[in-house]
């Protein structure tokens, strides 16, 4: 019985979320924020830029009449283009943590100003909450938004 009492106090004083649960449409909010634009824009142009190594590459192959030296020349572009992927890939990456990191700056302003507990992305809310996608998007878009 003194168990059952404890487990009772204990579920009464344990915190709830007074505040409530704020949600954001994280696509919703990179696909209207302009330094997110601007940022896949940059990845795309990285992107085609590699895409068009490839071609110059694969007209330059079909020059060679070799066999040693076709073989050399791909050994040599296989390693060019390795190098290549591996730094898009970490520069993709950087630069997606600080589309992130901006984003997570101003929805945590919006959370305490609202008194929010939590925000989680809307595809985990089936009901309830409140929506805070519009006024991230407005905020992020504005000329005071952090700039990391």
């Amino acid at each position: 019985m003194k168990k059952i009492l404890i487990l009772l106090c204990l579920c009464f004083t344990m915190p709830c979320f007074a505040g409530g649960v704020g949600y954001i449409n994280y696509e919703k909010v990179v696909q209207n924020y302009q330094f997110a634009k601007n940022t896949l824009r940059e990845l795309e142009v990285k992107s085609n830029e590699i895409q068009q190594y490839l071609i110059t590459k694969e007209k330059e192959f079909s020059q060679i009449e070799s066999a040693v030296q076709k073989k050399k020349f791909e050994e040599t572009v296989q390693a060019e283009l390795k190098s290549k992927e591996n730094a898009f890939n970490s520069f993709r990456e950087k630069k997606e943590e600080e589309v992130y990191q901006r984003i997570h700056a101003v929805s945590e302003k919006i959370r305490l100003e609202k008194g929010l507990d939590a925000i989680i992305d809307a595809r985990s809310v089936f009901s309830g909450g409140v929506d805070i996608t519009d006024d991230l998007i407005k905020r992020l878009n504005t000329p005071q938004a952090p700039r990391q």
